[in-house]
């Protein structure tokens, strides 16, 4: 890590590297109505991560019918794996235990984030 920002590792050719945090969050024994049961807290926790800029991209894993089997994947800003880690240690799925995690350091190398925000009107579109 660079001694000037800790969430951002050095390579060995000394380049700064950006590092997000991919949780990938496992059903622990639950089922589909005891995650519904919390679902809108965890959401008011996930909206919260997001105001604070905490949160990249979450969602539901599906299976082949495109349909929610209750696993998920979010995706954090930390400084640290210890900080990511304590943040997802908040998530009202596993506090309660219904759902475990691995965490995973991950830097994005490619990709395209396309944002379109039309001024005159006040609309904005991600694609």
């Amino acid at each position: 890590m660079s001694a000037a920002d800790p969430g951002h590792p050095v390579t060995p050719d000394g380049e700064e590297q950006s590092v997000v945090f991919l949780c990938l969050s496992q059903l622990n024994g639950a089922d589909a109505g005891e995650l519904s049961k919390h679902m809108a807290e965890h959401r008011q926790w996930l909206a919260a991560l997001e105001r604070q800029g905490r949160l990249f991209a979450a969602g539901p894993l599906l299976d082949d019918d495109h349909r929610s089997f209750g696993s998920g994947v979010l995706v954090v800003r930390a400084a640290s794996r210890d900080e990511a880690g304590h943040l997802l240690d908040q998530d009202p799925f596993h506090v309660r235990g219904l759902r475990t995690y691995r965490l995973h350091p991950w830097r994005i190398n490619e990709g395209v984030l396309r944002a379109i925000v039309t001024l005159s009107d006040g609309t904005a579109d991600l694609t």
